[in-house]
């Protein structure tokens, strides 16, 4: 594609954008569609969404939708897919960070819940993928496969605190069940608009899994 420089009121000089330029307009563009999609799929819900809805939301033209995404279903799809492998790389990263289990654990819920106010809206369309048969079975086979992913990667950070005396005892699957349940908790309660917590209180959340040696 070509943008216009003006050197004069007579002269118009035609400078090709460079591809790199081109793929961040295209990269943005997506961003925009996806973070409007995402508000209008926790406000209508997956069935009551329009393509026309997004487009709308976004800014852009129904076409232009079309030209990034096939449909709705691969946008709700997409936001899914990215929320979840998300979280996924957050509890990786959190339980890989140096520190005591109660350190690692209390950084974890700080950061879920900084982004549960950064972003609500794309919890709410993983909540959906969790409880809804109406939305795309892909979205449905990713929350469940990389739910269970999560899970697992929990109770190996709790067994692996468990050996070490800092982390309370009992199964470690079942405890990482009850962790992810606190953490979703979260996650409703400011769906629903409830006032959460401030980020210092995540500390009532860790010393229900950690004890002092």
């Amino acid at each position: 594609m070509l943008s216009l420089t003006y050197r004069s009121v007579k002269e118009v000089v035609l400078i090709p954008r460079t591809e790199k330029v081109n793929q961040q307009i295209r990269d943005e563009r997506k961003e925009q569609i996806l973070a409007a999609a995402a508000k209008v799929f926790a406000r209508n819900g997956f069935v009551g969404t329009r393509v026309d809805d997004i487009a709308s939301a976004a800014g852009v033209s129904k076409g232009l939708i079309y030209h990034y995404f096939g449909g709705k279903e691969e946008i709700f799809n997409t936001l899914v897919d990215r929320a979840v492998r998300g979280t996924i790389h957050l509890y990786q990263h959190a339980f890989g960070l140096p520190g005591s289990a109660a350190e690692r654990l209390r950084w974890l819920i700080e950061q879920v819940v900084v982004g549960l106010s950064e972003q609500p809206h794309v919890f709410m369309v993983v909540l959906q993928a969790f409880v809804s048969d109406a939305v795309p079975q892909e979205a449905r086979h990713v929350v469940s496969t990389l739910a269970a992913e999560i899970g697992s990667i929990a109770a190996q950070f709790i067994a692996d605190g468990q050996k070490d005396g800092e982390i309370v005892q009992g199964d470690p699957e079942h405890l990482a069940f009850l962790l992810g349940s606190c953490i979703q908790g979260l996650a409703v309660a400011k769906a629903m608009a409830m006032p959460l917590p401030s980020v210092s209180t995540a500390d009532s959340l860790v010393r229900l899994f950690t004890q002092t040696r």
